[in-house]
């Protein structure tokens, strides 16, 4: 049995990538990750936008989670293959408060965190992050942890890996054996970073272990916590096994990127584990799939899953707009109780009218169409200047005289009108000129054409477009140097052309490099 996690970066942009853009079929993505249980993270769509392409994709049962403020972010949904087995329970968020008004005791997994308020476990589980599966053997968690977009979002950040922890821990003390697979969206340690010396200068941290996400996340997992970071108990010391990458920068193609994606199993289940690997020749999103083995024996152990014909009330079939219980708008302007009226036409009654039927004539003559009407391609047709020429009538008598090629052209009307035409065509070569974007500048470093890019940051340069090497970034000297240019001749803000400026950057860059050789 595989149980596979991946962060799709949007479920309608997955079909946009190589292979996946060749057929467009959800079905066979499914099929071509070769797992049990699929874990997708940033789904980014919603009730409204959900399609039976996605939801009721055949062969597996999906389980959703979206954002409740009807915005396409954010959403987890966790695909089951139903000719394996089928969940017995399934609940919407890690609090447990959006399954205990609607859900009866025996729908519910239970072991729901304590000591907070109904509004603050309202808020954690509004953005649609979590989804839970039980399985009777195991329960399995489909989380997308919350990023640190600006130092607001922490705290929410920080809340919702508290409840996280604590809904886990509570199922493991009662007996319960847990995975949780997903995003955390938190780097472990500096071995799970591509560059973690600039990630502490950044964040102005003390070091690489300061930061409450990564003492959190080194609480939850062993040997601190009751969880197993599967992928590290088979790969203790692998380097470089990253599954996230910035496609801002390309770092994907050097690997210059962090491990943000989890399978995480309680201690009780890691006997089952057979193998947990990253896949990042995979593509698809700005992360790679992340895949665990369990053995088959793990059915031995309980009774796994429940009914195959009657899966848990979360799953997409049941939906409204899917179960057929959703009314559509023909039904709803007609009478309760009166049936839609059918047409019924009797074939050899339709062929007889058709045999009786006389064509139509005009009685008026001017509504009669014309015999040779004209095409559209002869109206746009110009005439030549042989036929202008033969379709004018030349009579010697009326004062004519004959006049040559060269009259023609030594006439001062006619240079007049030559030399009009000519400025013409510069003012409109330098309108041309004028508008022509300016050509893209060359590395110096590398001699290659260089990458353009804008800033984002606020500031007095917020949306000024620059150039810098269009190599990824990465640790080796054949990656991008330090080349910069703005697009700008001039700059607004600085008492000195920026392409003195840049010209300094750029021989500053050369320099460096060569010196690195």
């Amino acid at each position: 049995m595989r149980i596979a996690t991946w962060n799709i970066n949007g479920i309608r942009s997955l079909i946009k990538y190589h292979p996946w853009c060749e057929h467009k079929n959800y079905q066979k993505i499914l099929e071509s990750l070769e797992a049990d249980i699929i874990c997708f993270q940033e789904t980014k769509t919603t009730i409204e936008r959900l399609d039976s392409d996605i939801a009721l994709i055949p062969g597996y049962d999906a389980y959703f989670s979206m954002t409740k403020n009807n915005t396409a972010y954010s959403g987890v949904v966790t695909y089951v293959k139903n000719a394996t087995f089928t969940p017995s329970k399934s609940e919407e968020g890690i609090s447990g408060i959006l399954n205990t008004k609607n859900f009866d005791k025996d729908d519910q997994i239970g072991y729901y965190p304590t000591g907070y308020s109904t509004n603050e476990l309202l808020e954690i589980d509004s953005e649609g992050r979590t989804v839970i599966l039980d399985f009777g053997a195991f329960v399995l968690f489909n989380v997308y942890c919350p990023h640190e977009s600006n130092p607001e979002r922490l705290p929410f950040k920080m809340k919702f890996y508290k409840i996280l922890k604590e809904r886990v821990e509570a199922l493991i003390k009662a007996g319960r054996r847990v995975i949780v697979a997903g995003d955390i969206n938190v780097t472990h340690q500096k071995i799970d970073h591509c560059n973690p010396e600039k990630s502490v200068k950044e964040q102005k941290l003390i070091s690489f272990e300061d930061h409450p996400a990564r003492k959190w996340f080194d609480s939850f997992v062993a040997p601190n916590g009751l969880m197993v970071d599967v992928c590290r108990k088979f790969h203790p010391g692998r380097k470089d096994m990253f599954t996230c990458w910035n496609q801002v920068i390309n770092a994907r193609p050097v690997n210059y990127g962090t491990r943000l994606d989890y399978i995480l199993a309680s201690q009780d289940l890691v006997k089952c584990l057979k193998n947990c690997d990253i896949y990042p020749n995979i593509m698809g999103s700005d992360h790679c799939p992340v895949i665990a083995e369990i053995v088959e024996e793990i059915r031995e152990m309980q009774p796994l899953g429940g009914d195959p014909t009657k899966p848990p009330r979360l799953c997409a079939k049941y939906l409204p707009k899917f179960s057929g219980k959703q009314q559509t708008l023909k039904n709803f302007f007609l009478k309760t109780g009166t049936k839609e009226p059918k047409v019924i036409v009797h074939k050899e009654s339709f062929t007889t009218s058709l045999s009786k039927a006389k064509p139509r004539t005009f009685s008026n003559p001017k509504t009669a169409l014309p015999s040779a009407q004209a095409s559209l391609d002869k109206f746009f047709k110009l005439s030549t200047i042989e036929e202008s020429l033969t379709s004018q009538e030349f009579d010697p008598k009326e004062g004519g005289q004959d006049i040559s090629i060269e009259d023609c052209f030594s006439s001062p009307i006619k240079r007049g009108e030559f030399e009009e035409s000519s400025q013409r065509l510069d003012v409109k070569d330098q309108w041309k000129a004028l508008f022509t974007p300016p050509p893209v500048p060359k590395c110096k470093v590398h001699g290659e054409p260089c990458k353009s890019n804008r800033v984002n940051k606020t500031g007095q340069n917020n949306g000024r477009k620059f150039y810098v090497c269009s190599r990824p970034i990465g640790s080796s000297q054949n990656d991008r140097c330090d080349f910069f240019e703005w697009a700008s001749k001039t700059s607004a803000y600085s008492k000195r052309p920026d392409n003195e400026e840049q010209t300094e950057k750029g021989n500053r860059a050369a320099k460096k490099y060569k010196t690195k050789k």
